[in-house]
């Protein structure tokens, strides 16, 4: 960890380094973050046996994700819904240490992501907080000990506003390649901090072209962070840098006028809708009354409290960090309105994109978060504090220890559920034991390379994760928008499941398809192959107890 010398006004390159405190603060981050990732730790034997799960649906679609990377060497990388199909684009760098090790372990993908992609998310944010928190408080070093083990406090939702769409424990396990582009940004800004010293016009230029390029590379661990993040630090910087008023004022014009333009008319290829149309408040705030549950928020459902409602619902005990505005220096406070003004144009102001892709169309409304609260409290919590806190060892490690303890009872309390979400969303369905099953035999029998296939294209990816098999064609996700390769093969497998059963059979083989995976399938004495009957002509390699075949379809 580097701690950086700054002045109240001014931030300093200046460096000075106190490793022991960063080292500290991970070996404490050990048990809240335990007790946060229960559901995650318990997750594979729970798959194992089938049954009701605790792990959010989305987790099947990473472990393939994580797979398909793994297994490049064999299948060059393909979109995930099936083999051969070109590569989407999507944010993938932050998959790529789990993929590497699946790779050279022969692991599972989803165990992975499981058991270790949500806790080294978590490490490198607390370590980006830790480093922030540094920047603006030299002369407190404990203070980036003690911050950064406040993430692991109740969110709202914890506190029960009853607005869990916008719990920040939620959306950050649900999604942890949020908090790799939001340790990302954090960086970014600490960063960027210690370079608005620079007096020569030249060494701020460089510092915008650096920054332009490191925005652009941080995409690649999330978008709809960076889409955010980025253009409140390209403002940033344009305020901040020490330059006559109307030279800043040049500048934020500039950027203003390339925002507009892009906000209102000149929409970005390969990337989520960025339309300033106020679709938020037509479309995302009704959403969001939708989903509200009872708590303390549930009272406020005129159009007038979206506001109150997003920033209460999303932030919760960490809305007091505009008390800071005091103390905090100019740099801060014009960082503050960034970061509230920017969620809230975001929130409300952009219209939701409902023209198909990867994500949800509220993804730039709603993603953003897992940074926004990160970011807004370890910029204000510095300067709620006395100047004396954090000095010494013995208040700092005190306080170290009672935000340790508050972290603790709050993961024994909330982890083993914190994947719930909104009740009216059914987002953990449960894993039939017979799939299950299957998953695991074709899981022990598959060669490496194996092409699999379930009877219904299981749009969850359960079997493909499951089995750790590469599928033929996962029926997920088919828009308007979608590739020709991916709507042909979608076609194909219309075709493919409409054949009669020997001619299925047949064609299924020469797909280069080895397992076949369906169920429940009728008993046997009901009446040969009815219309949309999964069964082949052919014996199966395996049969749960509860009707779910496995076919294998070639040597």
């Amino acid at each position: 960890m580097t701690l950086v010398a700054v002045r109240t006004e001014r931030p300093s390159s200046q460096a000075e380094s106190h490793p022991g405190l960063f080292f500290l603060l991970l070996i404490l981050a050990l048990p809240p973050l335990a007790l946060w990732g229960e559901s995650l730790w318990s997750a594979p034997a729970g798959l194992a046996s089938g049954g009701a799960q605790r792990i959010w649906q989305d987790w099947y679609f990473h472990g393939v994700l994580v797979d398909m990377l793994a297994d490049s060497v064999r299948h060059a990388p393909h979109d995930l819904r099936g083999v051969g199909l070109p590569p989407a684009p999507y944010h993938y760098l932050s998959y790529g240490l789990v993929a590497w090790l699946a790779a050279v372990t022969d692991g599972r993908g989803l165990d992975g992501v499981l058991l270790l992609w949500w806790p080294l998310g978590m490490f490198l944010l607390l370590a980006a907080a830790s480093e922030w928190v540094c920047r603006l408080r030299p002369g407190q070093p404990w203070l980036a000990v003690i911050l950064p083990l406040t993430l692991f406090w109740p969110d709202a939702s914890g506190l029960g506003s009853g607005q869990h769409f916008l719990g920040w424990h939620w959306l950050q396990m649900i999604s942890p390649g949020s908090l790799y582009g939001a340790a990302a940004a954090l960086l970014l800004a600490s960063w960027l901090s210690g370079r608005c010293m620079a007096s020569d016009a030249a060494a701020r230029v460089r510092t915008l072209l650096v920054l332009l390029l490191a925005l652009a590379a941080a995409m690649l661990f999330k978008a709809q962070i960076v889409l955010l993040a980025g253009p409140l630090l390209i403002f940033w910087w344009a305020g901040n840098q020490p330059a006559p008023a109307r030279q800043r004022l040049v500048w934020l014009t500039v950027f203003t006028v390339i925002a507009l333009s892009i906000l209102l008319w000149l929409p970005l290829p390969g990337l989520p809708l960025i339309h300033l149309g106020g679709g938020g408040w037509r479309e995302y705030w009704p959403a969001l009354l939708h989903l509200q549950d009872r708590g303390w928020l549930e009272t406020l459902q005129a159009t007038a409290w979206a506001p109150v409602v997003i920033l209460a619902g999303t932030l919760g005990g960490m809305l007091v960090g505009v008390l800071a505005w005091p103390r905090a220096p100019r740099a801060v406070r014009w960082w503050m309105l960034l970061v509230l003004g920017g969620y809230l144009l975001y929130a409300l102001g952009l219209d939701p994109d409902t023209r198909g892709g990867a994500g949800t169309p509220e993804e730039l409304q709603h993603r953003p978060l897992v940074w926004v609260l990160p970011m807004w409290w370890m910029s204000t919590a510095p300067f709620l504090l006395p100047a004396g806190v954090g000095r010494s060892g013995r208040s700092g490690g005190v306080l170290a220890a009672l935000a340790l303890a508050v972290a603790c009872m709050a993961g024994i309390m909330l982890g083993p559920q914190v994947q719930r979400g909104p009740e009216k969303i059914d987002g953990r369905p449960a894993v039939p034991q017979g799939l299950a099953e299957a998953a695991a035999f074709i899981r022990q029998h598959a060669q490496p390379g194996d092409v699999c296939q379930a009877a219904d294209a299981d749009p969850r990816f359960q079997l493909p994760a499951l089995a750790a098999c590469t599928p033929y064609w996962v029926g997920f996700n088919l828009h308007s928008r979608s590739s020709a390769a991916v709507r042909g093969r979608a076609d194909e497998w219309l075709r493919l499941r409409a054949l009669p059963p020997t001619e299925r059979l047949e064609a299924l083989r020469k797909a280069g398809i080895r397992w076949y995976s369906a169920g429940p399938v009728p008993a046997e004495n009901a009446a040969a192959y009815l219309p949309d009957d999964p069964r082949l002509p052919l014996a199966p390699a395996f049969q749960s107890g509860d009707a779910y075949v496995v076919y294998q379809l070639l040597p």
